[in-house]
């Protein structure tokens, strides 16, 4: 059964405020993948190697045992990060170009507050319709910051 999860509404002010942690979290979730990514390839290979019969002491055993352990580790802790960020209410967007949206309010609806890693602050959103999207395009400007004030 899914887990119902009660998204955070964000004023604009609180968003902003997440940035700082955002800017700390977004390249610890890149470091973590890209171990895994290389844990991934090099198990490969060493599967491989130990799907033949090996003896006990065999040092490609040895290896596989200790990588898989360490991979095992790297997924916890990156599941860990994502668990963190679904607990703040950020929705991960794209973690490559570092897209980051907030639940907000604009006029009494609820629309995706939009910041992108390297922007100092918020200054886009996105109507609920066209939220999925990480396209350039679908960014609207944020005019008049009193407008998303409220939660």
């Amino acid at each position: 059964m899914a887990r119902q999860i009660e998204l955070r509404v964000f004023s604009l002010p609180e968003a902003n405020r997440s940035i700082t942690e955002l800017r700390k979290t977004l390249p610890a979730l890149r470091r973590t993948l890209r171990d895994i990514e290389k844990m991934e390839d090099r198990l490969d290979v060493l599967d491989l190697i130990c799907n033949r019969s090996v003896a006990s002491d065999n040092p490609d055993l040895q290896e596989y045992l200790n990588l898989k352990v360490d991979y095992h580790r790297k997924i916890k802790e990156f599941e860990g990060l994502l668990l963190h960020f679904e607990k703040e209410g950020y929705l991960l967007r794209d973690l490559d170009k570092g897209v980051v949206h907030f639940v907000g309010r604009k006029d009494g609806e609820t629309v995706l507050l939009c910041w992108k890693e390297g922007e100092k602050k918020i200054t886009h959103w996105h109507s609920l319709e066209n939220g999925g999207s990480t396209v350039e395009d679908d960014r609207r400007r944020i005019d008049d910051i009193d407008e998303f004030s409220e939660k």
